[in-house]
């Protein structure tokens, strides 16, 4: 398997229903250390323990796809903020990558361009959700969401829930950095920006996409990026120690292309 180059980001997508079979689940746990093994064990249904071995087989194998390193010798230590990241081995220099689930699906983003942060959500329209908004949104974006008509605001909400989350998990923080404290804008094109209140960071290096594997799920992905244009993502829908083909997204929202964010 080809690394991502510089101009792109490989986003990997498991729904979980493609890969439920109690065979392949039993060989992804043979994947996992008996540390991972026992975590996975602790969760009470069924449906995440299951979902906790496809996560662990996903970013192992692909990882490996990238490396010739065999699934079952990485290690994964979290940071400060519990962002996993690889202790060993070192056979990824300078590769990015970052994981996400959510009910019935499991993402994987990887860039060699910098840092990557993703986010998943299952579309859950039929909420009121400007309460949440209102605790943790900018004012921008609470102004933005109210102004949308009712039928769209709830689909608006996660557009900025998971660009936010992606964005954090991006630089690493986490939620230990206030949501409010930066903006994202859509634009009537479905340009994507991004606008910081007191943060230490610069808009132009980061690039942002919102993407639908499915009409009941939404991607969002924050990248980095020192270069002028805006790299492709590339994605692909697989099972792991299975099969994997290439999958069309439906884009919502990206960063202008050959354009900064800013």
């Amino acid at each position: 398997m080809t690394r991502p180059g510089e101009d792109e980001v490989h986003l990997w997508v498991v729904f979980q229903d493609d890969a439920n079979d109690p065979a392949l689940l039993s060989r992804y746990r043979e994947l996992m250390t008996e540390e991972e093994r026992a975590r996975g064990a602790r969760f009470h249904f069924e449906k995440h323990r299951a979902q906790f071995a496809i996560t662990r087989a996903l970013v192992r194998t692909v990882l490996s796809g990238y490396s010739g390193v065999d699934p079952r010798d990485w290690r994964f230590a979290e940071g400060r903020y519990g962002r996993p990241e690889i202790a060993a081995p070192a056979a990824l220099g300078g590769m990015s990558f970052n994981l996400a689930h959510t009910e019935g699906l499991i993402v994987c983003a990887c860039t060699t361009a910098g840092r990557a942060g993703v986010d998943a959500e299952h579309l859950r329209l039929d909420k009121d959700l400007l309460d949440i908004a209102d605790r943790y949104f900018s004012p921008a974006e609470v102004a933005s969401l109210r102004a949308q008509p009712r039928e769209v605001r709830a689909e608006r909400f996660f557009y900025y829930w998971t660009l936010k989350e992606s964005y954090i998990k991006a630089i690493g923080t986490g939620l230990a950095t206030p949501l409010d404290k930066f903006s994202f804008g859509i634009g009537p094109a479905g340009e994507l920006s991004l606008a910081f209140d007191g943060l230490p960071d610069d808009p132009s290096i980061w690039r942002h996409w919102l993407l639908k594997p499915a009409p009941t799920h939404l991607v969002a992905i924050t990248a980095e990026r020192n270069a002028p244009g805006c790299p492709r993502v590339v994605a692909r829908r697989v099972v792991p120690l299975s099969r994997e083909e290439l999958l069309e997204c439906d884009v919502v929202a990206q960063s202008a292309l050959g354009q900064h964010s800013g």
